[in-house]
């Protein structure tokens, strides 16, 4: 990197000031988002860049501070040396010599950096060894791909991901057969499911910020082995919904962060599987319309929205939602209620839903999707004056500073419960219809003990979280129906099929998939065997279609 800063600047001084100010920039980003997230800083991120102000808001002020200061000094350090002892030290060239010189050393190290690098970037696969370097990585956990390999080489190897290829047996006439198999499902289905048309009802779809049950149980293991919580139940408002619809536990794509994969997946029924880029960021701005649960439903007259209490740029959802057929989106600024818990710097749920009611209360069925922020890191020691909430490791101890972010994580949770059933109170009062698929995305990256376990059941239970569909009027909903763990590319298909609605056929792709593999998560198949069917190329070929091939599906 400084060989080809020095070709471009010329000054090694200059050289030396412009890579201690990346460096120390780039680390602070990684060890932030790490802190805060549990989870490294990988190239996707680089694609946020332009919401530096809005992500400065979940790290701590005077840190960020300290750190220009940092740089300020070194760089005036660099000066002042520049300055006395310059010409000593200055290469400056008397002729076009020197300039060409530099030209071949910057291609030089271009082509080096490359060369050297183009295994690792280049890798495909779940699992990638690297015999040069001794050592494997594997797609679906990059903590231990940074942990095991250094930042550099990490950060290397998730370089291609920024990029989705062409996946083999992609055509035209692969895409129209499967289109014509699934128009053929469709047309027989449809004849015995209902008319979403006819049901005259609005439709709400909740991703609900880290919303996590810390009682959850999961393949045979229980969270509250592992963690003692004290101070009364957690989500008893969750609770009592789940006795009364249909529920289930999905089984999240991330820990600690990656909510726009996840929207991604819960709102359009496509699969980030084959993918492991954000495609929010890297591939929806340059894609073209694609289905989604507001394409699907606004067909019958339907209007659209989306609501996101923050800023709508964030992971370029206002091109990503727009996309998706939302034609028009909510945010921060334009929020009516701006409610905030103690001294947390986001708008809380109570004001999230306030807003749905509002949009409900006009005329005409809705599609409302709405993407809360109440649960959102940082977990602040000042968010509550108290809270009723007391943690401890039950086969290991928790550190202070960990208990606390917990405590007050749990205290949000609690709040968000309560404003959960609300919410459901208010509903139930409506002389509108309303149907809702309600989860929460990931779990905050604050349970060391399950995530770093090397068990992989006691590991799965940080990843894990509730959902339900629940209706406001009779639908024929069974009470307390266990819903199938699943990934959130299922959960839109589920809510189609518990309400019998008709269907369009890309849908139908997605119920077989979601019966063969109902859990399509990278991490989850770590140990345990993947076949790739029929079923599921098709499915990959259609989400390559729709997102970065040529739109074969018509």
């Amino acid at each position: 990197m400084m060989v080809a800063i020095w070709a471009i600047c010329g000054r090694p001084i200059l050289t030396t000031g412009l890579s201690f100010a990346a460096i120390a920039i780039v680390s602070f980003i990684h060890i932030a988002k790490y802190n805060s997230r549990g989870y490294p800083l990988l190239p996707e991120d680089f694609q946020l860049a332009s919401e530096a102000s809005s992500l400065s808001k979940f790290v701590d002020m005077g840190t960020i501070v300290r750190l220009v200061i940092a740089i300020i000094i070194v760089e005036v350090l660099l000066a002042v040396f520049s300055y006395y002892c310059g010409k000593k030290f200055y290469l400056r060239s008397k002729g076009g010599h020197l300039f060409i010189s530099r030209g071949v050393a910057l291609v030089l190290a271009v082509t080096i950096f490359m060369g050297a690098t183009g295994a690792i970037r280049h890798n495909s696969g779940a699992r990638y060894e690297n015999t040069f370097l001794g050592t494997q990585f594997t797609a679906w956990n990059q903590n231990n791909n940074y942990d095991d390999n250094g930042f550099v080489i990490g950060f290397l190897y998730n370089l291609q991901k920024t990029s989705l290829g062409e996946p083999d047996g992609y055509s035209e006439e692969r895409i129209g057969d499967i289109q014509k198999k699934y128009e053929i499902v469709a047309k027989t289905e449809n004849e015995v499911r209902k008319n979403v048309a006819d049901e005259d009802v609005s439709v709400i779809v909740i991703l609900n910020e880290s919303f996590y049950d810390p009682t959850v149980e999961f393949q045979g293991k229980k969270m509250s082995d592992y963690y003692k919580i004290e101070g009364g139940e957690v989500l008893p408002e969750l609770h009592k919904i789940q006795q009364k619809t249909p529920s289930g536990l999905m089984y999240s794509l991330d820990y600690g962060g990656g909510t726009a994969n996840i929207e991604f997946e819960a709102f359009t029924g496509l699969t980030n599987f084959w993918m492991d880029t954000v495609p929010y960021t890297a591939l929806l701005p340059k894609s073209g319309n694609i289905p989604s649960v507001a394409s699907t439903l606004k067909k019958q007259g339907r209007s659209t929205l989306a609501i996101h209490p923050f800023n709508g740029g964030m992971y370029k959802r206002n091109i990503a939602l727009n996309k998706q057929g939302f034609d028009k989106f909510i945010t921060e600024p334009e929020m009516d209620y701006r409610e905030h818990e103690g001294d947390s710097e986001y708008i809380n749920d109570r004001s999230a839903y306030k807003q749905v009611l509002k949009e409900l209360s006009t005329d005409g069925d809705k599609v409302i999707g709405l993407i809360t922020m109440q649960n959102h890191t940082p977990y602040n020691e000042s968010t509550y004056e108290k809270t009723q909430f007391t943690v401890t490791g039950v086969t290991e101890e928790v550190p202070d500073w960990r208990k606390q972010s917990i405590e007050t994580y749990l205290q949000t949770l609690h709040e968000s419960d309560r404003y959960l059933g609300e919410f459901i109170g208010e509903l139930e009062k409506l002389d509108k219809k309303v149907a809702v698929l309600y989860f929460g995305d990931h779990a905050a990256g604050l349970f060391d003990i399950t995530n770093d376990s090397k068990e992989k059941e006691v590991h799965d239970l940080s990843r894990v979280m509730p959902y339900f569909i629940w209706t406001n009027y009779d639908s024929g909903l069974v009470a307390g129906e266990k819903l199938p763990t699943t990934t959130p590319n299922c959960m839109l298909n589920t809510l189609f099929d518990k309400l019998k609605w008709q269907k369009d056929p890309l849908y139908y792709l997605v119920g077989d998939v979601c019966k063969a593999e109902p859990i399509l998560a990278t991490g989850y198949f770590d140990g345990r065997d993947f076949t790739m069917t029929e079923t599921l190329k098709d499915y990959q070929l259609l989400t390559y279609d729709f997102l970065s091939g040529k739109r074969f599906w018509k």
